[in-house]
């Protein structure tokens, strides 16, 4: 008798030991999907990209289109649909003017002559505008021509995570931060 449990017992082994050997994953279906793990922590945060010129627009320049009459008051009107009310109230709108030679940051006063822009409650114009300190009639040609960069919000953050503030760079600094043309 004691024989005979053993060897049932060693064909059950035998039996259960062909039969997982036998089986393989692609015989069966798979099961159900199990639940999402839980999130990780956070890895560590990247460093700022590179500066781009994504959405920074700069204008060709523009031919001053000032009065030609001794005044204290000229201005002239571009149209632009890039000048919203995003980029007006968030974004950085760079003017400069060009004597021929010289790029200057608009706004800028010469001897009784000031130059600068505004931008009028309808959107997608900018104006130029030149007048004299103190009100006395003259001409304004001293520049021949103007441009404007407009630099929306998502631009103006520099690499350590701080604004830039474009004001204190020079044009050719600004041109070349976001790889422009002079």
């Amino acid at each position: 008798m004691k024989t005979s449990i053993i060897s049932i017992k060693t064909t059950l082994v035998l039996l259960l030991g062909i039969l997982l050997v036998s089986c393989s994953a692609e015989d069966g279906m798979d099961g159900a999907t199990g639940p999402q793990g839980e999130q990780g922590p956070p890895g560590p945060q990247g460093e700022q990209g590179e500066a781009s010129n994504v959405n920074v627009i700069a204008s060709p320049w523009i031919p001053e289109e000032f009065s030609n009459n001794s005044v204290s008051y000229t201005s002239f009107t571009v149209t632009d649909e890039a000048f919203t009310s995003e980029v007006i109230n968030s974004g950085t709108v760079l003017v400069y003017g060009r004597d021929g030679v010289n790029v200057v940051p608009i706004p800028v006063v010469f001897s009784n002559k000031t130059f600068y822009a505004v931008f009028p409650e309808t959107l997608g114009e900018i104006i130029f505008i030149a007048r004299t300190v103190d009100g006395t009639p003259t001409f304004f040609g001293v520049f021949t021509d103007f441009r404007y960069v407009i630099i929306p919000a998502s631009n103006t953050v520099a690499k350590e995570g701080q604004t830039l503030d474009f004001n204190k760079m020079t044009y050719y600094e600004v041109m070349d931060h976001f790889g422009l043309a002079y």
